[in-house]
C-alpha cells in the first residue's frame, strides 16, 4: 500500500513538475470521487423512498422523488464535465511542461497520466466510502478497514511484481522477440488477480453484514445502502487494479524501443 502511494507520488511530481497543475488535476480528480461517492447518497435517499414510503405525507413523498431525480440527473451530469474537463486540464498540463519528446513518448505520458487521476480519484472514493460506512455502522466501518488493508497489500504485492515484470519483457534477450500475448497476458492475469482478491473481501463484509441485520444491529434501509456500496467498492477496486497494471505497462522506465504493441 505504501509502495502504491510512493510510486504513484513520484511518478506524479516527475510528470507535473509545476505544483500549480498538480493541485489542478488532484482537484478535478477529487471532484469525479465525490460525484462518484454521491451515488451512495442517491441509494440512500431511495431505500429510504422504498421501505419508508407510508410514513411521508403526500406532498412530501412527491418532492423527496423529485429531489431524488434532480440529484441523480446532477450527478450524471457532473461526471460527463468532470471527466471531459480533466483532458482539458492533462493537456494544459503537459503544456506549460514543454518538454522535447517523441510521438511514442507523449503517448505514453499520457496513457500514465490518466492512470495516475484514476488511482487518486480511486483512492478518494475509497476513502469517501470508508467515512459514510462510518456514520451508518462504525462495526461495519472497523471490519472494512481490515479488509481494505489486506487488499491494498496484495495489490502492492502484484503492481511492484509488475514493473519488474514489463521490465523484463522490454529488455528482452537479443534475438528474441516478446509476444504481444505474453504482455497483455500478464497485465490482465495480474489485473484480474487483484479483482480475485478484492471479491474476497466483498464477501467477507457480506457476512459480516449479514450477521449485523440477522441480529437487528443494522437497519434494513443501511443494510441495503452498505450492500450497494460495498458493490461501489469493489467496483473501485477492481478500477483500481485495472489502473495500477495498466499504468505498470506504460511506465517509462519499464519501456523500450522493443516495445510496439
Amino acid at each position: 500500500m505504501i509502495f502504491i502511494a510512493r510510486e504513484m507520488t513520484a511518478r506524479f511530481r516527475r510528470l507535473f513538475p509545476h505544483g500549480k497543475f498538480r493541485w489542478v488535476l488532484i482537484a478535478v480528480s477529487f471532484i469525479g470521487a465525490a460525484i462518484s461517492v454521491s451515488e451512495l447518497l442517491v441509494m440512500k435517499l431511495f431505500t429510504t423512498l422504498v421501505l419508508h414510503e407510508g410514513e411521508f405525507e403526500r406532498s412530501i413523498l412527491i418532492w423527496a422523488i423529485v429531489g431524488f431525480f434532480l440529484f441523480f440527473i446532477v450527478t450524471r451530469v457532473g461526471q460527463f464535465l468532470q471527466r471531459n474537463y480533466r483532458v482539458k486540464a492533462l493537456a494544459r498540463a503537459f503544456r506549460i511542461v514543454g518538454r522535447e519528446r517523441t510521438s511514442k513518448e507523449e503517448t505514453r505520458e499520457w496513457a500514465m497520466a490518466f492512470e495516475l487521476t484514476n488511482v487518486v480519484s480511486q483512492g478518494t472514493q475509497l476513502i469517501a466510502i470508508l467515512a459514510f460506512f462510518l456514520l451508518l455502522n462504525p462495526y461495519i466501518a472497523v471490519i472494512n478497514v481490515l479488509i481494505l488493508i489486506a487488499i491494498m497489500q496484495v495489490l502492492s504485492a502484484i503492481f511492484r511484481k509488475q514493473l519488474d515484470v514489463h521490465a523484463q519483457l522490454n529488455t528482452p534477450e537479443p534475438g528474441k522477440r516478446v509476444k504481444p500475448a505474453q504482455r497483455h497476458g500478464a497485465r490482465i492475469r495480474a489485473a484480474e488477480t487483484g479483482g480475485l482478491a478484492s471479491g474476497a473481501g466483498m464477501l467477507v463484509l457480506m457476512a459480516a453484514l449479514l450477521y449485523l441485520s440477522i441480529n437487528g444491529d443494522i437497519t434494513n434501509a443501511n443494510t441495503l445502502v452498505i450492500f450497494l456500496g460495498a458493490r461501489l467498492q469493489n467496483s473501485v477496486i477492481n478500477n483500481a487494479s485495472q489502473s495500477l497494471m495498466r499504468y505498470a505497462r506504460f511506465n517509462s522506465e519499464a519501456v523500450t524501443n522493443h516495445d510496439e504493441t
